[in-house]
């Protein structure tokens, strides 16, 4: 598949964060026995969330262990790579660091960083979907661990620049702007997430506005950003909304034949095969990575000047998540049974009072460690 999308102009402004910064008192601590108090003076606010939510979250049991293990073995950074985890090690460490005060982790968050942005090749295989799904998680970090100085200046320069270069690895998207732009499925998902984390980093509230017009036109507002179709057979059985050469990237509430096809995301449900249900495993693991990415696009701007967006386009999000559980109650592929199905049960749940079945969530492609994130107690602001 290969979808083409047009350009609008963008007017929304996001709400520019305030970031803080003062010195740390130095603490020479052990990695993980002991722990300073975190940091009373950082950021004020985090992109991801506010800092009270941060404190409040806990500093005990099995998903604070399983966080803090991983960021003790960040592995080695490849922004080329489809399956690296060194940017979710890192964000692990920058987590920690700025729950605890722990200055070892911060600093192992910082370097983990610095040490990313040296990987990325221009030309390695499937370049934007790789950077896709990295490069949210190293701007987390970089705001949690407090990147500074000489190093902030040069990731700020590095982030900028790269959001827009042409990175190949693909005939039609080849950067990170164009492949959200043009690419309706988990690609531009991915591409879209890590677009609007390096806005928000960067202060860019005009691209971080333009961004969030295409996740709304992917979720389902034409009115936002229309995505134009060159559909594959199996793709336009699935849809309900074509018209012409636009369509709808998310299905509205609409059935075929006798199946609802609600929340389906047309161009990676259909990676599973032409219209059935229960859907093709296949399809069902990429509207998985899908929602993985838009997910994430959402609670990002949800806390940075949009409240509402989680109930955009009638719940989108929790109508993409209904199709994956009417499909498991089916006896086709459901949550939980990869790492990317087990990333966003505990987001939605909160953010939409569902029960998705949820287990420990590990790491997934973009974000993990959302079963400590947005477990029990965890804060419901955002949910607009």
């Amino acid at each position: 598949m290969s979808p083409v999308g047009n350009g609008v102009q963008w007017t929304s402004a996001v709400t520019t964060r305030i970031r803080i910064f003062a010195l740390l008192v130095a603490t020479t601590i052990s990695i993980p026995v002991a722990f300073a108090p975190a940091p009373t003076a950082a950021a004020t606010d985090y992109l991801l969330m506010s800092r009270s939510a941060l404190l409040a979250r806990p500093t005990s049991g099995t998903a604070w262990v399983n966080m803090r293990e991983a960021a003790q073995h960040p592995g080695t950074p490849n922004l080329c790579s489809l399956d690296n985890d060194h940017h979710l090690r890192t964000l692990a460490a920058a987590i920690v660091y700025a729950r605890t005060g722990a200055s070892a982790y911060g600093t192992k968050a910082r370097a983990g960083v610095m040490a990313a942005i040296k990987t990325q090749r221009v030309g390695c295989s499937d370049a934007t979907l790789a950077l896709g799904r990295q490069l949210a998680a190293y701007v987390m970090a970089a705001d949690f661990a407090g990147l500074s100085g000489t190093n902030d200046a040069i990731f700020r320069s590095w982030l900028s620049r790269i959001r827009t270069k042409v990175i190949g690895g693909h005939s039609i998207w080849y950067s990170l702007e164009r492949t959200q732009h043009e690419s309706p499925n988990n690609w531009g998902a991915y591409a879209g997430a890590s677009r609007i984390a390096a806005g928000l980093y960067l202060g860019d509230t005009s691209d971080v506005s333009q961004a969030s017009r295409i996740v709304r036109g992917f979720l389902g507002d034409r009115s936002m950003y229309a995505f134009r179709a060159n559909l594959t057979s199996a793709a336009v059985s699935w849809t309900c909304s074509g018209s012409g050469t636009i369509y709808t990237p998310v299905d509205p509430t609409c059935t075929k034949g006798t199946i609802n096809v609600d929340g389906a995301v047309v161009a990676d449900i259909s990676r599973g095969g032409s219209l059935r249900w229960p859907p093709g495993s296949t399809g069902v693991a990429y509207q998985l990575d899908s929602i993985q990415g838009l997910a994430l696009s959402v609670e990002l701007l949800s806390h940075n000047g949009h409240g509402d967006a989680w109930s955009w386009s009638n719940d989108a999000l929790k109508r993409m998540a209904a199709l994956v559980t009417r499909s498991a109650s089916s006896a086709g592929a459901g949550w939980n049974s990869t790492r990317t199905a087990r990333q966003m049960p505990w987001l939605l749940n909160l953010r939409y009072g569902t029960n998705i079945p949820t287990l420990t969530s590990g790491m997934g492609r973009a974000i993990g460690f959302t079963d400590w994130l947005y477990g029990a107690g965890a804060s419901t602001a955002g949910s607009g």
